[in-house]
């Protein structure tokens, strides 16, 4: 079966790991969720553009990710002898989201001193 475009959010289910390909070439494999309770989809991730490869340390349980890549399905036999299905994706975008915990942290920035107007009754100053 070929795969189709696709471009989802989703959660990464366990830390993404850094793997090397037989030709030598790294990429980063992680299992994604999409989506919530009972009509969450799990999703085999295979990512191999640079950027996702830089920041694969980052890429740890519960993370946001943003991909984009080919969508499969994919059927096989299980040790008990049950037909299984599942999806996996091959990734040529893969990005932490900046949501959540992802989003970046803004620095402190210093208060302004309060000015005249913002004194109390008696020439206090206000603490903001």
């Amino acid at each position: 079966m070929s795969g189709i475009e696709a471009a989802f959010f989703g959660s990464l289910v366990r830390d993404a790991e850094l793997k090397r390909s037989r030709n030598g070439r790294e990429y980063v494999r992680a299992f994604v969720r999409i989506g919530d309770g009972d009509a969450a989809q799990w999703v085999a991730l295979s990512a191999f553009d640079e950027q996702s490869i830089v920041t694969v340390e980052r890429m740890t349980k519960g993370a946001h990710v943003y991909v984009e890549g080919t969508l499969t399905l994919n059927e096989w036999t299980a040790a008990d002898g049950a037909q299984k299905h599942g999806l996996s994706v091959m990734s040529w975008h893969c990005r932490l989201a900046q949501i959540g915990r992802n989003k970046p942290k803004r620095e402190r920035t210093e208060r302004p001193a309060p000015s005249a107007s913002a004194a109390g009754f008696y020439g206090d100053e206000i603490s903001f």
